[in-house]
């Protein structure tokens, strides 16, 4: 009853992504993965409850499809992660493993139904390097993909912290609790293999609750990187020319005082200059561009946007998003994320402090800060100041008393 009710969800939610609309492409892998886990989930309960010989080569299929999952998994997080290659022909090598095995076995598919009962019934005599072909293949398959789907994932979290002012709905905690989930699967497979004992109820028992939160956050979840590469291209060209201009716009007497200005620990300094040898950005443009960015974030206020993001912001600058990043990287000591929430907390305490907001809550406050929620608000408030907003502005009514 649990398989058939896993179908039926799995089912459910193919239709439901079938009929999404403005879908991006890892909604398609996802969907594509959902439909190999339903035939997955129904072979493995042809295999188990049906009885007779009529489908004996669901013996043989079946044990494949665990080579399609990890790829499967790993193609749609790189495609949710901006992490995919561009070529698409290299998409396509995740699936050779599948291939081969499936090339392997065939020549059990080719046999007659009495002959391959007789093998199924001598526990494969006959098919024994084939087996082991497909044992071990399956192994390293999801050894491998668990280990690159953590890399992917911390490398997102790298990522988000350089290019997103926040962090709701595009951290994808659910996709690590997911990876986990298939984690656990392998090493149940791998004591199948060691134990010689089947622990298929207990397999597809996860698999059931694994499609319902993929259904549940997969779908849920909506595009993160918005800005391809492709379209960062294209403003290259306008891009070079203005930063050609501004260099050639300043003065021998404005190059001094930028040189005179810079205020980096000279150690911390050469590692971040060791980091972007290769950017591009001069020193004298770096500066210019850091001073304008600290004008328009007083002017402006940018920061107060709940999602604002390295390249929304690179544009506003009209520079490159990866040169923004430099910027703050060098002249900051901060990656974008904490930079920018740093000016929040920083424009919060300036607000709640004013007597005409006395009347509002902080967390209203935190809001018109540029802060999307009250978890954020207080991570970032205790990172950047030692302290819970509570327990500081109790500190400050009492240093105002006293």
């Amino acid at each position: 009853m649990l398989y058939l009710f896993g179908i039926g969800i799995n089912f459910f939610l193919i239709l439901l992504l079938f009929s999404k609309k403005d879908k991006i492409l890892a909604d398609k892998f996802l969907l594509a993965w959902l439909i190999i886990i339903c035939c997955h989930l129904l072979l493995f309960v042809v295999a188990t409850s049906i009885p007779g010989n009529k489908y004996i080569d669901v013996f043989a299929i079946a044990p494949l499809f665990p080579l399609l999952h990890g790829p499967m998994l790993y193609l749609y997080s790189a495609a949710l992660t901006n992490m995919l290659p561009e070529n698409k022909k290299i998409w396509t090598l995740h699936f050779i493993p599948f291939i081969v095995v499936l090339i392997i076995i065939s020549p059990f598919l080719i046999l007659s139904p009495e002959e391959k009962i007789a093998i199924i019934d001598s526990g494969g005599k006959g098919f024994e390097i084939q087996i082991r072909i497909n044992n071990y293949s399956t192994l390293i398959s999801g050894i491998v993909y668990v280990i690159w789907l953590f890399v992917i994932l911390n490398k997102h979290k790298q990522n988000i912290a350089n290019q997103f002012s926040y962090e709701e709905k595009i951290k994808l905690n659910w996709l690590r609790y997911l990876i986990y989930g298939l984690g656990i699967i392998w090493i149940i497979i791998i004591a199948q293999k060691i134990n010689e004992t089947s622990y298929d109820n207990l397999i597809f028992g996860f698999a059931v609750v694994l499609v319902i939160i993929i259904g549940y956050f997969g779908i849920k979840q909506g595009r993160i990187y918005s800005n391809t590469i492709s379209q960062q291209l294209n403003n290259n060209f306008e891009i070079s020319l203005n930063l050609e201009k501004i260099e050639n716009n300043i003065t021998n007497s404005e190059i001094s005082e930028i040189r005179l200005n810079q205020s980096l620990d000279k150690k911390g300094q050469n590692l971040v200059k060791k980091k972007y040898a290769n950017s591009g950005l001069t020193e004298i443009t770096s500066q210019i561009q850091y001073e304008k960015l600290n004008e328009l974030m007083q002017i402006e206020k940018f920061y107060t946007e709940p999602e604002l993001t390295l390249s929304a912001l690179a544009e506003k600058l009209d520079i490159y998003p990866n040169h923004l990043s430099q910027i703050i990287n060098e002249k900051e000591g901060k990656n974008f994320y904490d930079y920018i929430n740093k000016l929040r907390v920083e424009e919060f305490i300036r607000q709640v402090l004013l007597p005409e907001n006395s009347k509002f809550t902080m967390m209203s406050i935190a809001l018109d800060c540029g802060f999307n929620s009250k978890s954020s608000f207080n991570k970032n408030f205790k990172k950047v100041t030692g302290q819970s907003p509570t327990e500081y502005l109790n500190k400050r009514s009492l240093d105002s008393i006293l």
